[in-house]
């Protein structure tokens, strides 16, 4: 045999070769399927007053992906009443501020404006409200707050940073009068 020839060989033998020598790869298991956690929180209002009497919280861990989790919203076990997701209709919302508005009309100036007519409205007549006025002011809000997530790019950092501060506004306010409730109920 030749040089080249012995090199021809050494080359075409060497892949091989070298499989030869490896150990098989180990077999793996398949991973696990990547799960959540989901929490369901249920509250029983008492249908006179419209306050919680009682909150049930679940939590489930289940496969990333199923109906069952991208249905289920988490929830921290602390969350306020149901309503604060939910959003006015444009009637809704002119009657709040007894003018006509359409909340998808506001552009950045407008819906600053929006915001603090909201929350002077709501400084000025909380004394008053019922449970079901605080919800309907949570439905407003939510509306402005759907349109604030939209426009949120357009706005200057000083307009979120006005917008977020009503927003608390609203949330400590509402959080003072239920717990005042609550303690007023036990006295």
């Amino acid at each position: 045999m030749t040089r080249s020839h012995l090199l021809a060989a050494l080359l075409l033998a060497s892949p091989l070769a070298a499989s030869a020598q490896t150990k098989p790869a180990a077999k793996t298991a398949a991973p696990a399927p990547a799960t959540q956690q989901v929490t369901e929180v249920t509250e029983d209002l008492d249908p006179a007053t419209g306050k919680v009497i009682r909150r049930t919280t679940r939590t489930t861990t289940e496969p990333v992906g199923t109906p069952a989790a991208t249905a289920k919203v988490a929830a921290p076990a602390t969350a306020p009443a149901a309503d604060t997701n939910a959003q006015a209709s444009d009637a809704q919302v002119s009657a709040f501020f007894r003018e006509k508005t359409t909340v998808a009309a506001l552009r950045g100036p407008a819906l600053l404006d929006a915001y603090a007519r909201f929350i002077e409205k709501v400084r000025v007549d909380r004394r008053g409200w019922t449970s079901a006025n605080w919800s309907s002011a949570a439905a407003v809000l939510g509306s402005l707050n759907a349109r604030y997530d939209q426009l949120r790019s357009t706005l200057t950092l000083d307009d979120k940073v006005s917008i977020r501060s009503q927003q608390a506004e609203f949330q400590a306010l509402r959080t003072a009068r239920q717990l005042s409730d609550q303690v007023s109920d036990k006295l």
